[in-house]
């Protein structure tokens, strides 16, 4: 399944991926960074860079969910150094020749560590770093309108379960919107939210799952468990604004626009870089005030249970055969003041590093402070192909697709094809 961003990525770069590298790329003086971003957080990237000395000697090569072709690329059209969104790749790259180490002293300074300990986990291969983490991405959060949980008298969002959303949707489904926005059309959303129904089910299974890179079996009573709290939040027949075939049709920012523009559903799930959309969407409903916007973390799934908080992101790394001058590049964004345009004016970045210091919004500040309490990393971007595009998007969107709007009384047959699913995929690649 390939989103719109992709379509539209793929619409730019093909006619001029016949021209000569030079006027595709740059002059052979620039260093060419690949990134996956478009619209606003490609805008701020490229303030970020205009702050630092090298602001006119880099090309920025938006490359949309295909980031992972700049590994493949060759020439002078290849990036140097490459924004990758699935930092659990990293290792794999190594092994396969793709990267050069990076600066140990990135890593550390006369305070210690300047990153988590997590990210070391991930960006640390063979006693070297491959990477250094340039934007942190909270995947546990769920944004909602204030004023209209407060209009449906739905109570305290922040007190809920997953059957309390459940108990939220029957309420919904006498009124005209509905609990919940999905932007299906973009597969990462799907996988969000089964990684956190996954860790919230079992955080050991969710571990299991990560450490063997996919390669252990699917077929375990917490995946199981939580393709059942899917069916819960999926399968109602109330669930979605518009219904399935229009979450399915819908990305990202459209989901967004539904809670806080159009005022079709009360809320979303979504990471901190929903914020940049959440402003727009506010000013283009009439200026509506920031107070109408709250923001609780990802539901337990049930009584008692913990709630899950998963984290992603992007990381730096350097292709093996880069120009030398992409080790500064990589040393002037990773400076702890190298983000704050984006911080600061932009928002919907949260900064990974230690020592950096910056004035964040009123609704990223209690985000940003949580980030060192994190429980895992984004599942699926460690897990390879079967977490991907044609592997674990396309068995979600195919299992929303067949359980949605309450279309299957009897949910386990889907529960058994989506596993078996996952475990041929698998069983292919091996």
């Amino acid at each position: 399944m390939r989103t719109r961003r992709a379509l539209l990525q793929a619409g730019m770069v093909l006619p001029l991926a016949a021209c000569a590298p030079e006027l595709l790329w740059g002059g052979s003086g620039t260093v060419r960074i690949g990134v996956s971003w478009s619209g606003v957080e490609l805008a701020a990237f490229r303030e970020v860079l205009a702050r630092t000395a090298f602001g006119r000697s880099v090309d920025v090569i938006p490359m949309g969910d295909d980031v992972g072709t700049a590994f493949t690329a060759g020439g002078k059209s290849a990036p140097d150094i490459v924004m990758l969104p699935q930092a659990g790749q990293v290792r794999a790259l190594v092994d396969n020749d793709k990267l050069r180490p990076v600066a140990e002293a990135l890593w550390t300074d006369d305070e210690g560590a300047r990153y988590p300990e997590p990210w070391r986990q991930l960006l640390r291969h063979k006693g070297k770093p491959y990477g250094v983490p340039f934007k942190a991405a909270d995947k546990s959060l769920v944004w909602y309108d204030r004023q209209s949980v407060d209009r449906y008298h739905l109570g305290d969002p922040a007190l809920w379960t997953i059957p309390d959303w459940v108990d939220r949707m029957e309420v919904l489904a006498r009124t005209p919107i509905r609990l919940l926005a999905l932007g299906a059309g973009d597969g990462w959303v799907l996988t969000d939210v089964f990684e956190n129904v996954l860790r919230g089910e079992s955080p050991r299974s969710y571990d299991d799952v990560a450490a063997t890179r996919g390669t252990m079996t699917w077929d375990r009573p917490a995946v199981h468990a939580a393709f059942g709290h899917l069916v819960r939040l999926w399968g109602q027949p109330h669930t979605f604004a518009g219904g399935v075939a229009v979450a399915l049709t819908r990305q990202f920012p459209d989901a967004i626009r539904d809670v806080f523009e159009r005022r079709r559903a009360a809320m979303v799930i979504a990471p901190d870089f929903a914020e940049p959309i959440v402003r727009e969407a506010l000013r283009a409903a009439g200026r509506r005030s920031e107070e109408a916007v709250g923001i609780v973390p990802f539901p337990a799934v049930g009584p008692g249970a913990d709630r899950p908080h998963i984290v992603g992101g992007d990381v730096m790394v350097v292709t093996k055969n880069a120009d030398r001058r992409a080790d500064e590049v990589v040393a002037a964004l990773a400076a702890p003041e190298a983000p704050l345009p984006w911080i600061e004016r932009t928002g919907g970045f949260l900064a990974p590093n230690l020592r950096t210091t910056a004035r964040y919004s009123m609704l990223m500040a209690p985000i940003a402070r949580a980030q060192g309490s994190w429980g895992a990393f984004d599942l699926s971007d460690q897990l390879g192909a079967v977490g991907g595009r044609n592997g674990l998007w396309r068995i979600l969107t195919e299992f929303l697709t067949t359980i949605g709007d309450g279309a299957r009384e009897h949910p386990e047959p889907a529960i058994d094809q989506a596993i078996a699913a996952l475990e041929a995929f698998e069983q292919g690649r091996r």
